[in-house]
């Protein structure tokens, strides 16, 4: 071109670049480190045309082993590299952002780390919202649910309470029913099962007392019945008064 450029300055051996040299690759590309058979290997120096720059291990003319690349804004990675790229164990400094990450590398990509913030309070671009610090005890509020009403139904107030039974005579018999029907429906009933004894259990398909042990979805009478010969008319008859109420 009429005039010398400058390629390279540094040692030689069999006619091939070996040992230290510095390789020209344009006017702000260049390289500085060891050498081996032509080949960028050993510890070298990588200046790249827009400001980044390498400092590490080479293998075969790309970086591998342990080395620190520095970008043009700041940030920079220290860590492992394999055939030219992050691989294994690194940290990444976003200093523009005011963030660390560390953790695991494949073929450029993180794949695992933990994120901190680092040096946040002198980035020159900071995230909105600092990083909550693990096992810190300020947290932003959460939303709960309202607490459910865990106090026992309350018994309707137009309902009487269950009958006082008479004290027990020898001779009679005490029999629980759980009623879980409308006074209009146990009404109806004592009217239609006329022929059923007081205090026994009705017929399979009569439409007597239904006696359960479950406990009803709505308000229900247990009436021990110690007396049978008029009891449970009276209480049928006090049923049938407060619905009339």
């Amino acid at each position: 071109m009429g005039k010398p450029r400058k390629v390279y300055s540094g040692w030689w051996k069999d006619d091939k670049k070996s040992g230290y040299g510095i390789q020209f690759f344009g006017p702000k590309e260049y390289y500085e480190g060891e050498w081996c058979g032509n080949q960028r290997s050993g510890w070298g120096r990588m200046y790249y045309s827009n400001g980044d720059i390498y400092e590490g291990q080479w293998l075969n003319n790309k970086p591998h082993g342990e080395g620190m690349l520095r970008q043009k804004n700041g940030n920079r990675y220290e860590g492992c590299w394999r055939r030219g790229m992050k691989n294994g164990s690194g940290r990444f400094f976003h200093l523009d952002h005011g963030q660390l990450f560390e953790g695991f590398w494949v073929d450029d990509v993180a794949k695992c780390g933990t994120m901190i913030d680092f040096g946040r309070d002198e980035a020159p671009e900071p995230t909105q919202f600092p990083i909550p610090k693990v096992g810190s005890t300020q947290q932003s509020p959460v939303a709960t649910p309202e607490r459910q009403n865990t106090a026992p139904p309350q018994p309707h107030p137009a309902w009487p309470g269950p009958a006082q039974p008479s004290p027990a005579q020898p001779g009679n018999r005490q029999v629980l029913f759980s009623v879980r029907a409308s006074p209009r429906r146990l009404a109806a009933a004592h009217k239609a099962d006329s022929t059923s004894k007081v205090g026994s259990t009705p017929k399979a398909g009569s439409p007597g007392l239904p006696c359960s042990s479950i406990q009803p979805l709505t308000a229900s009478l247990q009436i021990k019945i110690l007396d049978p010969d008029g009891v449970l008319e009276e209480a049928l008859a006090m049923f049938k008064k407060t619905e009339e109420d």
